[in-house]
């Protein structure tokens, strides 16, 4: 394939911004990638030619992340889109071929590197939230939900004669309503809503009520809550609970998923619950969670070796 040098003479960070542009993605997404490229990709590949970056320069990069303390989620990320925006230029005969290959990643954190939480943790977080944003450890806690999701919550949520939490939005960083993660607009995930977690509710509405358009969570200037300053709050309430300082929003997520999945809960239920893209990204995290699968396999089929042996 012929490829024009003067082509790849464009600066990395002129082609990406446009790359970004054009990308048809959830907010989140485009959000999290503008993140990523500005604090982390910029300051490395910003100023170099699309044909000047080398193999060895991502490499760096990744070292040099890892070496910042970078959460190994973080650098995957950086390297998805350093994959993506050098693949399509060479789609777009910029380049002959793409220097991101081949890359060694570290390796992502799995469920059993997650931080389970006393239930009197659990309280002395919730605790030390503000109260009104108290009912949110609980909602996180017993039904897996992310943090722009139950920032979104509406007095709606609960359907089902009570038993179930519907949720049908999140807000992205900056408090903006947007569709749930890989849904379109209108469409939700529906959740076993615990007793307790109901009770949470009931009781933010009796001492805090709603919003004027029936939010369960109030922002400080704006009428939702900002993630970043709920996870000021929330850091400073897991300091307060006595709390590891790797522990965030997401780790209520995780315990949640964990404690189903090892309780004997189905992982495709789980992960329908969840939210996740497929079944396969669940497997992949908590998949050493399911309980005595490998066991059960075996018995079973010896058992159904014998009945056939006997012509049962």
């Amino acid at each position: 394939m012929f490829v024009d040098p003067k082509e790849g003479e464009i600066l990395f960070k002129t082609y990406a911004q446009e790359w970004l542009r054009h990308r048809i993605i959830a907010d989140s997404s485009s959000d999290t990638y503008a993140s990523v490229l500005r604090t982390h990709i910029y300051p490395a590949l910003g100023g170099k030619k699309l044909n000047t970056v080398r193999r060895q320069d991502i490499k760096n990069l990744v070292t040099a992340m890892r070496s910042d303390g970078i959460g190994a989620s973080r650098v995957h990320t950086a390297h998805l889109v350093i994959n993506a925006i050098f693949n399509e230029a060479v789609r777009d005969k910029k380049l002959a071929e793409s220097p991101c290959s081949d890359i060694e990643l570290p390796d992502v954190t799995t469920a059993k590197d997650f931080i389970a939480p006393t239930h009197a943790q659990l309280e002395a977080l919730a605790a030390g939230l503000p109260g009104d944003w108290e009912a949110t450890v609980w909602i996180m806690q017993g039904c897996g939900l992310r943090i722009g999701e139950v920032l979104a919550l509406n007095i709606r949520c609960r359907v089902g004669e009570g038993q179930t939490l519907r949720i049908t939005e999140q807000v992205n960083p900056t408090a903006q309503l947007r569709p749930l993660k890989f849904r379109k607009a209108g469409e939700y995930r529906d959740i076993p809503l615990p007793r307790y977690v109901s009770d949470a509710i009931d009781k933010h509405l009796a001492d805090h009520g709603t919003s004027r358009n029936g939010y369960l969570f109030r922002g400080r200037k704006k009428e939702l809550v900002t993630r970043n300053t709920y996870r000021e709050h929330f850091t400073a309430a897991v300091k307060h609970a006595g709390l590891p300082d790797g522990f965030v929003p997401h780790s209520l997520r995780h315990y949640y998923a964990s404690l189903a999945l090892s309780r004997g809960i189905p992982i495709t239920d789980v992960s329908r619950w969840l939210g996740h893209k497929s079944i396969e990204v669940t497997y992949r995290i908590y998949g050493h969670l399911v309980p005595g699968s490998w066991e059960r396999a075996r018995e079973v089929l010896d058992a159904a070796y014998r009945d056939g042996q006997t012509g049962r």
